[in-house]
């Protein structure tokens, strides 16, 4: 399970009174990553994401790659798998990952200056490679996209846990704010994930923070629409391609995957302009003409969702995103990063890996598809594994291939 102590005081802040270096080692004293200690918790909350597979071809060997945020707890488990895999850790989180065993560390955003620091202080992992999510991000475009002709029915679209990081009673007041500046309520609909199972103290707690936020219950109910589970990779885009923008009222994430998503479905996003100011540094948090930036206060960001939903026809979310991002770009950036492919795939050439006559050859031989195919899920069983069943099967698959077992 995770390990380490959030600090609270990053949820609710955009100007930290502190020295950068002491909040970067703040941010430094969690992380999201699954271990085996608990393998229970690891069983339901962890997931592997193959970006190139092993592969052999005309006698030549070549190791995959997979990104996890158990890592260590995979290797429990398969000790030899690294002899096919090169491993990728995320901490699901603004930290740097803690794995023992991998042998690359994605960071949220290129931050020189944070990494740097981090070299100095954890000098046992100076030697990995850091390659930042912000440039690999895996968002599948072919699937999270617009309906097309979809009614606007839905003002202002949110999509996140129940959690005190996402700052959900803040975007109360801007409803508050919004009726009383502009004479109605939108229609704002909120998609938390939570069943019956998992609606905790803790969640139940943020709903009653929302209530005192609104006024009372019955007036939340006027506000916000709650949706609990929705299956992510079959129906939520159809949610975004129903609003006319999106909104994320966090200060402070990891790699928030909202933002992409309601891009891809064309839906453009309002943030706070200081999201993850402390882990970004000179980086750009949303492409182009998707979205807008509001101050970290309900007036403003009132305001902001006034003018998203009056003008949401004026953005090209999508478009803009895909100047670049999207799963091959992602893919063929996080390749390049790692010197043992520039040095090892025949003919290699940056940016063109889907192109690759010996990769393509080699994947034709071995799984039957090509890199292209492969990589947008045309068999979801080699690419993608969510629970622990399913990591078992993919991962015994591969040992299996390659005689490793």
């Amino acid at each position: 399970m995770p390990k380490g102590n959030v600090l609270e005081y990053l949820f609710n802040s955009s100007d930290i009174n502190k020295p950068l270096e002491e909040v970067w080692a703040d941010i430094q004293s969690y992380t999201g990553e699954r271990f085996p200690e608990n393998p229970e918790f690891v069983r339901l909350q962890s997931n592997i994401l193959v970006v190139l597979p092993p592969l052999k071809y005309e006698g030549k060997f070549l190791k995959g790659v997979y990104i996890s945020n158990a890592i260590d707890y995979i290797q429990h488990l398969f000790p030899q798998h690294k002899d096919i895999f090169i491993t990728a850790a995320t901490s699901m989180w603004s930290s740097y990952p803690w794995s023992k065993y991998a042998d690359i560390y994605l960071t949220s955003f290129d931050y020189p200056q944070r990494l740097k620091w981090y070299k100095k202080n954890y000098p046992q992992n100076s030697d990995k490679i850091f390659i930042p999510l912000m440039d690999t991000d895996f968002t599948h475009e072919l699937v999270i996209k617009p309906v097309p002709d979809s009614e606007k029915d839905i003002d202002i679209i949110s999509v996140g846990r129940l959690d005190k990081v996402k700052n959900l009673p803040l975007l109360v007041k801007a409803l508050v704010i919004f009726e009383k500046k502009f004479g109605y309520i939108p229609k704002t609909t909120l998609i938390t994930g939570s069943t019956k199972e998992i609606f905790d103290e803790n969640q139940k707690d943020i709903i009653r923070e929302m209530a005192d936020a609104a006024g009372s219950l019955e007036k939340l109910k006027q506000y916000i629409t709650f949706v609990g589970e929705v299956p992510h990779d079959k129906e939520l885009w159809r949610w975004y391609s129903r609003a006319k923008c999106s909104v994320l009222t966090s200060i402070f994430e990891g790699k928030n995957r909202m933002v992409y998503e309601s891009l891809c479905c064309n839906t453009p996003v309002v943030i706070f302009k200081d999201l993850c100011k402390y882990t970004r540094g000179n980086n750009e948090i949303l492409p182009e003409n998707s979205g807008l930036c509001a101050d970290f206060n309900a007036e403003s960001l009132a305001n902001k969702l006034k003018e998203a939903i009056d003008t949401y026809k004026s953005f090209t979310p999508r478009q803009s995103f895909l100047k670049n991002h999207g799963r091959l770009k992602a893919a063929n950036r996080f390749i390049e990063a790692i010197p043992y492919y520039r040095e090892n795939i025949p003919d290699f050439e940056p940016g063109k890996i889907e192109d690759n006559s010996w990769i393509n050859s080699a994947m034709q031989e071995k799984y039957q598809l090509t890199y292209k195919k492969f990589l947008y899920g045309h068999n979801i069983f080699l690419t993608d594994a969510i629970v622990n069943e399913k990591q078992h099967m993919t991962m015994d698959f591969y040992l299996e291939e390659f005689n490793k077992i």
